[in-house]
């Protein structure tokens, strides 16, 4: 073969590379999570509902918290056909009481939860079951307690049901059980200035209940 007709020539690999490189991105987050139900979709969601939370066992005696209303926000990516990843903040407005060894006690507590999880729908339709799993971290704080202090490990289960209201929007009924992991060095500020008053945390485990009503904007 004359030498003219090879010199200059791009191999097809090279002439390919760019569209490689695009694509690259495309097959690995189909490695990872799987094919998807039709396009990418996301649910943008807000949550409000009920939370009752047990007794918090202190260094000076039990506080009662009172249950309250619960509000928050998710933010959730199908990943499968019949399974969603979520993350998700919630708060609530709570009130600690009890008969202490110093005297009786009452002050606001705020109780706020960070997650992690995911969802499975166990059927699919207009109307779909679902189990959820989560970990995150929760946060029991006093009056003006710092928002770095007071955070401790928490994992919940959930289920529930997930009312699709067209192509762009859903309702989602749940009840879940969240369990929080306290630490022995744990404090709970009950007055202020920070400092004033602050109690010893000396359980090892709270528990939480919440039925929740969420309304979803999808995309």
């Amino acid at each position: 073969m004359p030498a003219s007709r090879i010199v200059g020539e791009t191999h097809p690999m090279k002439r390919n590379l760019p569209a490689l490189r695009r694509a690259l991105p495309v097959l690995l987050s189909i490695a990872l999570f799987g094919p998807a139900a039709g396009a990418a979709e996301l649910e943008l969601g807000l949550v409000t509902g009920g939370q009752q939370t047990g007794s918090l066992a202190t260094r000076e005696g039990t506080l009662d918290l009172a249950g309250g209303f619960l509000y928050g926000v998710t933010l959730g990516w199908r990943v499968r056909p019949d399974g969603i990843v979520e993350i998700a903040w919630t708060r609530q407005d709570s009130e600690a009481s009890g008969e202490l060894t110093s005297g009786p006690e009452r002050f606001d507590v705020t109780i706020d939860t960070v997650e992690f999880g995911g969802l499975w729908e166990t059927r699919p339709g207009t109307m779909r079951p679902f189990l959820g799993l989560s970990v995150g971290a929760t946060r029991l704080a006093g009056p003006e307690q710092d928002s770095g202090e007071g955070w401790y490990f928490s994992g919940a289960i959930s289920g529930g049901v997930r009312w699709f209201l067209g192509e762009h929007a859903l309702v989602r009924l749940e009840g879940r059980g969240t369990g929080i992991l306290l630490s022995e060095g744990g404090a709970l500020a009950c007055s202020f200035p920070p400092g004033g008053c602050a109690l010893g945390v000396s359980g090892d485990f709270l528990g939480a209940f919440s039925a929740r009503a969420l309304i979803s904007a999808r995309f």
